[in-house]
This record gives C-alpha cells, structure tokens and sequence, in this order.
C-alpha cells in the first residue's frame, strides 16, 4: 500500500529523497519471494524519514526469522538495558514488564532473573519462545485484554519493534490502555542520524517504516496522554535512540484545582480576621495584585493597600476600588494583617516591616500566614 500522507502529523507533503527500487522482504526466508517498493520519503512538516509503501504486517511478522539470542553482544545488551531500566524505574519485584513485539523473550528473560513478572506480545507463530507470550498484534483490544488479566503495566518495552509500526496512533491508545499512572514506555529503534552520517543504507527495508529525529517524536507524542521524558542513546545496531515516554502530569487540572483553593481559603481568611476588628491591608499595587483582588470574595474586608510608585498613590485598584497610599501610610494607621500582593518581593517586603508585629500573608503559590 502505497502512503499519501506522514504517519505522524498527517501531512500530505511528503518528498521523496532516496530510492532501491523493489526488493523482496529482508527477514523472508521462505514462500513468496514478491519485491516491494522500497522508497524513503521526508514528510515537509514534521520531516519524518518514511517508507512510501507499506507491506501488509501479516507478510513480515505472521512466519519471522530474526531471533536476537543467537548474538552474544546482544544477549549482554539486554542484560545490561534489564539493570539500567530496572534500577532507573526503581522496579520492585512484583511489577510487571510486558514486551511490545518482544520475539524469542532475550530481554523479558533478563527483567524475570531480577523477580518482576513478565508477558511478552509477539505476533510471529513459527518464534520459539522463552517466556509467557501473547501470539498477538499490539492493539487497543489486546491492551485491554492484558490488563484484565494481569493488572497495568509499570514498564513497557519495544525494542526494534517501535519504528516498524505504521497505526501510531492505534498504537499509543492501545498503550494508554496498558501502561500504569507511575508507568513508562522504553522503546529503541535505529538513529537515523547513523544512518546518514554512516552511509547504513542497507539498514532501510520494508519492516523499517519510520526512520525518527527529535523533531518527529515531539509532533507525535504532542496532544497525547505521554510526554517525551528523556531521550538517550546506545552503540547497539550500528547506533539506537532510545526514547523514555511516561504519562503527561495533568498540570492544567492541577493548576484550576489548586487557584480555587487559594481564592475559598483567602477570601475566608480576609473575613474572619476582618470580622474579629483586624485591620487588613494590601501591600504592593502590582498587576497581579488587582488580578487577585478581583478575583476573591472580599466583603470590603482590605482597608487599603501601600505601593512605592509615586504615580500610584491616591488612586484606587481598578475592579475593587482600594486606595491606595505611600507604604509610611501603615505608620499612620496601623494594620494587624499585611497580604503581600507583591509576593515576588515577599522576602523584601518582610525584612522591610521586620519588628512591627504585623501578621503577613502570602497568597502564591499557596496561602501562607507568617506571623512577624
């Protein structure tokens, strides 16, 4: 199937920039010997490195022949990726790794010696395996399938499986099923910038669709549950980038949760000591002081404020009307209770008032009552 738009960021401009004609499948060993386009395009947007044409997965991965526990070097890399990745995740023994496209299970046998539990999801038939395998396709259903039985998942790896997926979005739904709150998706694929600067042009064939940057990956996990954590790199395959993906704080929800707190507990605040006979007042006729004054329920609570800027004094902050006048002002009359709106300078303010008793309160970036 040839591919009209990037697989990334949907962009129809894609250029193609590399041709080796047809070719049979690198990993067929047996059965139909059929050649393929094998063309690299360069998406104009987002500038992923693609395939132009797509070889249905059931003819690559259904019969495989790639097993990677035949390399001696590749074996010691597993071992040393299960200690990297279990001592940097702070994995315990009952967390459970499950393997996207994990083939013979080489690097899940490595996470099972260190007592985590393990599933490997590998489409091929013919693959003997060493571990517990799920002869499946990584998919939403297979996802929730996996996390009906056994529980979501603290670590999903993909070890050169990741860059042969042509659904990416599928795929990080199925993922977003699968992987725990505190969980993280390790996967590691060809660096493409190896490929270019070493001349590893017999490293692009079919199962090969996506050759990735930093640019491309950013596009695709952007407006995604996931965010990019770290990207690193190893000496394996000629050269792998290693991505570390992990669930997008949900700061936004966070955030208008934490301001409505702030404004109930400070406009409480500001009336009960008002309603007791203290004297309340605002120091600091910042910007940011009028955003918050406008924002909270304030019964005519603040007597006044104090601002150093001449051009200030005598004017009143817009929304709520406070006057406002020169800090010596508080000599003059007094308050119990001083809310910095300038909390920028909070430290400033505080060590200019130092000895008068005054009860402070800091309102960002969460109420705070010192008492001075």
């Amino acid at each position: 199937m040839r591919i009209r738009k990037c697989r990334v960021c949907k962009s129809f401009k894609l250029k193609k920039v590399f041709s080796l004609g047809k070719q049979p499948l690198a990993n067929q060993f047996s059965g139909d010997q059929k050649t393929y386009p094998l063309d690299l395009f360069q998406c104009q947007h987002c500038t992923l490195f693609q395939l132009g044409y797509v070889v249905p997965k059931e003819k690559m991965y259904d019969e495989y022949f790639y097993i990677p526990s035949v390399s001696k070097t590749g074996l010691k890399h597993f071992k040393q990726l299960a200690k990297k990745l279990t001592k940097e995740l702070e994995l315990k023994k009952s967390d459970l790794v499950v393997d996207i496209g994990g083939n013979d299970g080489s690097l899940l046998l490595e996470f099972w010696k260190l007592g985590m539990k393990i599933l490997n999801i590998e489409p091929a038939k013919n693959i003997k395996t060493l571990v517990p395998t799920l002869r499946e396709y990584f998919s939403p259903k297979v996802a929730e399938a996996t996390v009906n039985s056994k529980g979501r998942v603290k670590l999903v790896t993909a070890t050169n499986s990741f860059a042969h997926i042509d659904n990416l979005q599928e795929y990080l739904k199925a993922l977003d099923i699968l992987l725990a709150d505190d969980g993280v998706f390790f996967a590691q694929f060809p660096d493409v910038r190896n490929l270019l600067r070493e001349n590893q042009f017999d490293t692009i064939y079919h199962e090969h669709l996506s050759y990735f940057t930093y640019e491309p990956l950013h596009h695709l996990f952007a407006n995604t549950p996931f965010e990019l954590w770290q990207i690193t790199s190893d000496n394996i395959h000629g050269g792998s980038m290693q991505i570390w993906v992990r669930r997008r704080p949900k700061l936004l929800e966070d955030f208008k949760k934490n301001v409505e707190e702030i404004r109930i507990e400070l406009s409480r605040y500001l009336h009960d000591q008002g309603s007791k006979g203290k004297k309340i007042v605002g120091f600091g006729a910042a910007a940011k002081g009028t955003v918050l004054l406008n924002s909270l329920d304030l019964y005519g609570d603040i007597d006044y404020i104090v601002d150093g800027t001449p051009y200030k004094q005598g004017k009143k902050v817009p929304g709520v009307g406070i006057p406002i006048y020169p800090e010596k002002h508080l000599l003059e009359d007094p308050p119990d209770i001083v809310l910095i709106l300038a909390w920028n300078f909070k430290e400033e303010i505080m060590k200019k008032l130092k000895g008068r008793n005054y009860t402070f309160v800091i309102p960002i970036p969460k109420v705070e009552v010192i008492n001075g």
